[in-house]
C-alpha cells in the first residue's frame, strides 16, 4: 500500500513538473511565448498547433521537407510560422493544420506546390497523433525530448542533432544534414534516375487537399500557393508531365494567388545552382529570396 502512494505521488509530481514545463504550450498561458522545437518534428508541430501557433501567428507556410528550410522569422512585416514538415505528405499536413483550425484561422497561408505532397496518403509514421497530447505530461516520448534538448543546448552530437536547429517560428536548418555531395553532382545522379520525380497525383491526396482548401474558404482563408523552383536541367527534363501536374493543381485552386517559379521569369533564379543544396532544397540564400518573393507578389510585401 505504502508503494503504491509513494508510486501515486511520483507520478502526480512528474506530471506537475511537465505541466508546468509546457514544452509545447499546452498547458499554461501561450501568448507571446517563444517555444522552440527539439525533436520529432512531426509530433511537435501537431501540439504546438493546438495553441501556440494559433495564438501567435497571424500566417502558416504548408508544405514537404521543400519548403520547411524557409525561415518566415526574418519576414519582420508579417508573423508568419512554418508549419512544413520533413516527408510529409497531405494527410499529416492536414491533420497538423485542422488541429490548429479548430483554434483559430490564420488570416493567409503559403502552400508549396510539388508533386510529392500529393503523390500518396495516410500517416508515414504515429508521431502525429491524439494521444500525444495527454503524452506531453508524462511519455517516453517527452522524456526523450527533455534528453535531445539536453544533447542541442550542450552541442553534444552536432553531427545529429545540431544545435539551433528549429527555431520558434517553426524553421528546420537541416542545410548541413542533407547536403551530402555537391549540388551538380546530385543534380545529374537524379538526371539519370527516369522517376526522379514522380508527378502522378493519388486520388485521395487531391482528396485531403480540396478538403483542406474548402476549409479554407469557409473560414476566409487567404490562400497563396507557389510552384517549387526546381534546378532547371531537372525541369527541362520533366517539363511535360510537370505541366499536367500544376494544371491539374490549378483547376482546384481556382481563388487562390499563384506564384510559379518554373517559368522563364525565375530561370536567372532556377539556373543559379547557388540557391539549392541538392537536387530540390533552397540553400539559405534560395530560401531567403523565395519566401520575400512570394509575399510581394501576393501583395504582402512592397517591391525593393
Amino acid at each position: 500500500m505504502r508503494c503504491t502512494l509513494v508510486v501515486i505521488l511520483l507520478t502526480v509530481v512528474l506530471v506537475a513538473i511537465n505541466a508546468y514545463v509546457d514544452l509545447y504550450g499546452l498547458f499554461r498561458p501561450v501568448k507571446g511565448r517563444s517555444i522552440s522545437i527539439y525533436s520529432d518534428e512531426r509530433t511537435s508541430k501537431y501540439l504546438l498547433a493546438h495553441r501556440y501557433v494559433p495564438e501567435n501567428f497571424e500566417g502558416y507556410i504548408l508544405g514537404p521537407s521543400l519548403s520547411a528550410n524557409l525561415n518566415p522569422k526574418l519576414i519582420t512585416e508579417h508573423k508568419i510560422y512554418n508549419l512544413s514538415m520533413m516527408g510529409a505528405n497531405i494527410t499529416e499536413q492536414k491533420a497538423v493544420v485542422d488541429q490548429a483550425l479548430q483554434h483559430k484561422a490564420p488570416q493567409f497561408v503559403l502552400v508549396c506546390l510539388h508533386p510529392y505532397l500529393t503523390h500518396d496518403h495516410g500517416m508515414k509514421t504515429g508521431m502525429i497523433n491524439p494521444k500525444e497530447y495527454y503524452g506531453a505530461l508524462g511519455s517516453m516520448s517527452l522524456y526523450k525530448t527533455y534528453a535531445i534538448r539536453f544533447i542541442r543546448d550542450h552541442n553534444l552530437m552536432p553531427g545529429k542533432y545540431p544545435p539551433n536547429q528549429f527555431n520558434d517560428y517553426g524553421y528546420n536548418f537541416y542545410d548541413k544534414i542533407l547536403q551530402v555531395m555537391p549540388v551538380e553532382e546530385k543534380i545529374q545522379e537524379q538526371l539519370k534516375r527516369p522517376d526522379a520525380i514522380k508527378t502522378e497525383i493519388d486520388s485521395v491526396a487531391m482528396t485531403e487537399f480540396v478538403a483542406l482548401l474548402q476549409a479554407f474558404r469557409e473560414k476566409n482563408v487567404k490562400v497563396i500557393g507557389y510552384f517549387h523552383p526546381l534546378p532547371f536541367p531537372l525541369f527541362d527534363k520533366f517539363r511535360g508531365p510537370l505541366g499536367e501536374y500544376k494544371q491539374k493543381m490549378l483547376a482546384v485552386m481556382p481563388n487562390a494567388r499563384i506564384v510559379d517559379f518554373n517559368t522563364p521569369e525565375y530561370e536567372f533564379f532556377t539556373k543559379d545552382l547557388s540557391n539549392y543544396i541538392d537536387h530540390g532544397h533552397l540553400s539559405e540564400k534560395g530560401q531567403q529570396y523565395l519566401l520575400r518573393e512570394i509575399l510581394t507578389q501576393a501583395d504582402m510585401l512592397r517591391q525593393r
